[in-house]
């Protein structure tokens, strides 16, 4: 086993309330220099800039970093939840099902940000046009199962927070729902929030949820992980958390 220092919960440029500083490229450099092994890229409601972020790691002087596709969807109930996938291809399709459902765009961008799509380098290719900051017409359930039908790893956002956590918004936990991973945020990390859902038997991890680069590696999650990759990151979330597989740190 190898220790791995993840945050899975980074945003792009492409989130409305990131900032525009948030390229791929810059994202790449703030992760490196933070010393993390890998990182998600979770922009909400879509997974548009995932691949430009893994080219610009691959194209980086130190490129061991590992990059995987995400997105964070906010639920019709206004959960957000976070998709983590082991291709590309899978976070697309599950991201062009999650756009089919929002409302265009009141074009405000005082209001909606900006949302640019972004290349490998930084430019911007396009700017999204339905507004990635509202609801999409899925349920929790039905977000969780379409997560999971596309092969991904379905994490509970920030579950410690007031507001946009399965907590806040639906008041209890689901006794017929389970998630691969609660993640605590970086605030209830050094609080010790996460004392407060130990009892839900699920693996607990903590993740900047980054809008800037410098909160990019705030805090993450070390994991014991066979090797650098998705299938291992599984294999993690999987085993029981008494075993230190996946330990806040």
């Amino acid at each position: 086993m190898i220790a791995v220092a993840g945050d899975l919960h980074i945003h792009t440029a492409l989130s409305p309330c990131a900032e525009d500083v948030m390229t791929p490229g810059a994202i790449v450099q703030a992760a490196v220099e933070a010393g993390l092994d890998l990182i998600a890229i979770c922009d909400h409601n879509s997974a548009d800039n995932a691949a430009a972020v893994q080219a610009a790691a691959q194209h980086h002087a130190d490129n061991r970093l590992l990059v995987l596709s995400g997105i964070e969807i906010t639920t019709s109930e206004e959960v957000h939840l976070i998709g983590v996938f082991p291709e590309t291809e899978a976070a697309m399709r599950v991201g062009a099902q999650v756009r089919s459902t929002l409302p265009a765009l009141s074009g405000a961008p005082r209001l909606d940000g900006n949302q640019w799509i972004m290349n490998a380098e930084g430019e911007k290719i396009a700017r999204e046009t339905q507004m990635l900051s509202m609801a999409s017409g899925f349920p929790l359930a039905d977000a969780v199962a379409m997560v999971r039908d596309h092969g991904g790893l379905a994490i509970a956002a920030h579950v410690d927070r007031p507001s946009f956590s399965v907590t806040s918004q639906l008041g209890f936990f689901p006794d017929n729902l389970r998630f691969d991973a609660l993640e605590i945020s970086a605030a209830g990390s050094r609080e010790g929030r996460q004392e407060r859902f130990t009892h839900l038997g699920m693996p607990l991890i903590t993740a900047s949820d980054a809008h800037c680069p410098e909160e990019i590696g705030a805090c993450r999650t070390l994991f014991a992980m066979k090797s650098p990759d998705f299938e291992s990151l599984a294999e993690a979330l999987r085993c029981d958390p008494r075993e230190g597989r996946c330990v806040i740190a």
